[in-house]
């Protein structure tokens, strides 16, 4: 396992003013995930979690017009067509709807609850798994009117720095015929894995992480946390295995709640840390792979101030590899000292 990841340091060198102009090293990590090809540079600078908020009159201003609370929802918000027995699809205060404006053939909107704005340590474990049931009903709808449609997604952008144009809380789910890029690659990756080695890549990266001990997080039943080791974000990734679970309909009830009891922790973690933003994408395939397993990645982000600074850069837009100012090792140990608080 340890083939699967590279790291290469370099130093930048530089006359540095704060010490007389003497000369001075700047280490720089390079990382590449030898498996997907993802790329991260790890700058191992002092780093201070931002201490940034959302505003409360942003919030405020945003729920005199939103679509998705309870007293708009009826009348602002589309209806499902035709097979769907019914307009909308809820499961406890979670609401399933059309996305007005949408990503694929299939794309679903599902609103967590009546409240406008729920801080990230309140997403209950209750809060989630009912909207991952009503998600995973939508894909289920969606599957039973086309049999061809093979690839899921369920998607989060949690407030406006994660380009979450509504505030209220909200998943997008994506159903397709086809995988998206990632999904197709670490698809044709593990595949690869299996073939050659003749063992589940997922099931091996995870006893690794667990012997390894410096980015595992922890089990909710057969859900595992731990951070990547070449993360998507700037403020690290978490990253959620569902061991064993080779395609949706593995997940069950029980699994949502399992990865609904994490994903709380670790939200509660985010917002300690002062992460108030985030994205998630969840990819799993509707018929089984034995090869993969269902998976979710957990990106933080800021806003950088003083200037409300955008905490994605040329190096991801333009070149794909990501700038990291923490290091994944070191996000794991302040998530797991805070989850034992």
């Amino acid at each position: 396992m340890e083939t699967f990841f590279k790291r290469e340091i370099r130093e930048a060198r530089l006359l540095d003013p704060t010490s007389g102009f003497q000369e001075k090293a700047i280490p720089v990590e390079v990382r590449t995930d030898l498996f997907s090809g993802t790329v991260a540079r790890v700058l191992r600078f002092r780093w201070r979690p931002p201490e940034t908020s959302p505003a409360s009159s942003l919030i405020e201003k945003s729920e005199q017009s939103c679509p998705f609370c309870p007293e708009r929802m009826s009348t602002s918000t589309p209806k499902f067509p035709p097979p769907f027995d019914e307009g909308r699809i809820h499961c406890g205060q979670a609401t399933a709807l059309p996305n007005a404006f949408p990503y694929s053939q299939y794309s679903g909107v599902v609103v967590f609850s009546d409240n406008h704005h729920i801080p990230l340590n309140h997403f209950t474990p209750e809060i989630l798994f009912n909207a991952f049931i009503a998600s995973t009903a939508y894909i289920d709808r969606v599957r039973e009117a086309n049999e061809r449609v093979a690839y899921a997604s369920i998607n989060w952008n949690y407030m406006p720095p994660a380009g979450g144009g509504i505030i209220h809380p909200h998943l997008q789910v994506v159903v397709n015929e086809e995988p998206t890029r990632l999904h197709r690659r670490l698809i044709t990756a593990s595949r690869d894995y299996q073939e050659n080695h003749g063992r589940n890549y997922w099931s091996d990266l995870i006893s690794f992480e667990k012997k390894k001990a410096e980015r595992y997080l922890y089990c909710s039943g057969k859900v595992v946390f731990l951070t990547s080791f070449c993360p998507g974000g700037m403020f690290g990734e978490v990253l959620t295995i569902f061991d064993e679970a080779t395609c949706l309909q593995d997940v069950a009830e029980d699994g949502w709640r399992c990865f609904s009891e994490g994903l709380s922790k670790v939200l509660a973690c985010f917002h300690r840390l002062h992460f108030d933003s985030l994205n998630m994408t969840l990819l799993a395939s509707l018929e089984r792979r034995e090869e993969i397993c269902v998976q979710a990645r957990i990106i933080p982000r800021v806003s950088l101030p003083p200037l409300g600074t955008s905490d994605v850069n040329y190096f991801e837009k333009g070149h794909g590899e990501v700038i990291n100012i923490i290091s994944p090792e070191d996000l794991a140990e302040e998530i797991k000292a805070l989850s034992l608080d």
